[in-house]
């Protein structure tokens, strides 16, 4: 147990800590061991000890952070801002909110935890890891975005991490629900006198900064953020955060994403899609001398045999599509499309095709089978027809964007990672990829999508087939 005279020099060690500023303050408190300092996140702390002093006087501030990921925006933003200005101003109220409860409730257990290591007297009956209180009235509450706030309030306005990833981004009705949860549920809770801090990596175009943005430009009195940007790459070419990162790092970061969420995640600068998705070339079509020997395959089914489908002049097609997956020296994805069978039929004519394409796969060839709106029978059909011979799975590709599901193949496509085998069915799937997404039919696209995420999620991923 503390004695009176240690509680006194710990109490006054404190006191100078925050004295010295978020920066002294991130030293003596690191989130954790090593600790990484950049150019970056040094004038992180000017940013946010500025909103903080501003605070403390009686005058809101608006600031907008942009970095890349994994640059530690949360480490300072979320896990060790709050604790600090608690300190100066155990009265306030944090609002702490993310693109989901679970996230930001972990920030918030990670700034309660600093909290009391560094003597915040915190009111241990009101002391949960998302909503917990000084003895003063202040406190720190974590919230989803869209999530209940009815009665609380914010000094101090968190916002970290508002997209959960490249589907969400691509989603224009979760962009609008971002957005409406900005406006009326965090923005109606705070105080009179207040600070509000958007530490984030940008998505898309439209996503909540840009929404913030075209907002203060077209009303006068939206209030104006401030808006710091940290680029991975410099102009000088010159990497961020080599204190952390290797060039190689970056290089092979820039590599993997692809030019159009490398520019938006990393440069923190997005800009619209000009054309279409995917970049198709000679070079993606190869002869069998140059296949990957003894490649695992999945067949992925992307199926279209509904009443509605039958009344269109032409109605979309089932297409079982089957690939393979390698990963080379470097960690790059390579996907290897073997095989495509296509064909608009009606259901009985579609399961016979169905047990035909896997007759002619490998024995044991895993099939991923769509399983949305009216095809959820058909799994359940060809476990019953491929009894002890393949292994059926349901795929359920999650949302309704479609261009916000096929983003994931975009760098793969950019990098020239996809492979087709030369064969008859190839010129239909190049017009469909050349088209996307605004061409006329996208089954393929589909089940390039379904495919490669049924192989990503580990099991049917192989090492080998590249030096």
């Amino acid at each position: 147990m503390l004695t009176a005279t240690k509680h006194e020099a710990r109490a006054v060690k404190v006191l100078r800590k925050v004295a010295g500023g978020l920066r002294s303050f991130v030293r003596w408190q690191p989130p954790h061991k090593p600790y990484y300092w950049g150019e970056h996140t040094k004038a992180m702390c000017a940013q946010l000890q500025r909103a903080s002093d501003r605070l403390l006087v009686g005058k809101s501030t608006y600031i907008i952070v942009v970095v890349p990921p994994r640059h530690g925006k949360s480490d300072l933003a979320s896990r060790r801002f709050g604790p600090w200005h608690l300190l100066r101003e155990p009265t306030h109220e944090i609002i702490l909110a993310s693109y989901s409860a679970n996230l930001a409730t972990d920030m918030s257990h990670a700034a309660r935890r600093c909290a009391r290591d560094v003597g915040l007297q915190i009111d241990e009956t009101r002391s949960q890891v998302g909503a917990w209180r000084t003895v003063q009235g202040g406190g720190m509450f974590a919230a989803g975005l869209g999530g209940t706030l009815t009665g609380r309030g914010a000094d101090l306005l968190i916002i970290d991490d508002y997209l959960k990833g490249r589907e969400e981004a691509e989603s224009e009705i979760i962009r609008d629900k971002i957005w409406d949860s900005f406006r009326n549920d965090l923005m109606t809770r705070l105080a009179p006198v207040h600070a509000v801090v958007i530490p984030c990596t940008r998505w898309h175009e439209d996503d909540l900064v840009g929404r913030i943005l075209e907002a203060q430009a077209k009303e006068p009195d939206f209030p104006a953020f401030q808006v710091v940007r940290f680029p991975a790459q410099g102009e000088d070419g010159r990497w961020l955060f080599p204190e952390r990162f290797s060039p190689e790092y970056y290089r092979a970061q820039k590599a993997a994403v692809g030019s159009y969420a490398w520019g938006a995640l990393y440069q923190g600068d997005p800009q619209p899609r000009h054309g279409n998705m995917f970049a198709i070339a000679p070079e993606h079509l190869l002869n069998g001398a140059e296949w990957p020997t003894e490649l695992r395959c999945v067949r992925a089914w992307d199926l279209a045999s509904s009443e509605k489908e039958r009344a269109k002049d032409d109605p979309d097609y089932t297409v079982g599509l089957r690939a393979g997956l390698t990963v080379d020296k470097a960690g790059a994805d390579h996907l290897w499309v073997e095989d495509i069978v296509r064909g608009q039929w009606e259901a009985p004519k579609r399961n016979s095709r169905m047990v035909q394409a896997a007759e002619g796969d490998t024995q044991g060839t895993p099939i991923e089978i769509e399983a949305v709106a009216g095809y959820k029978d058909c799994a359940t059909e060809m476990r019953v027809l491929l009894h002890g011979r393949s292994v059926v799975a349901e795929a359920r590709p999650g949302g309704t964007d479609k261009v916000a599901r096929a983003s994931a193949l975009e760098p793969l496509f950019e990098a020239g990672h996809v492979h087709l085998r030369a064969a008859p069915w190839n010129q239909a799937l190049i017009d469909e990829l050349r088209a996307f997404p605004r061409g006329r039919h996208d089954d393929q696209v589909d089940a390039l999508v379904i495919a490669y995420k049924a192989l990503k999620r580990g099991q049917q991923v192989y090492i080998g087939g590249l030096d």
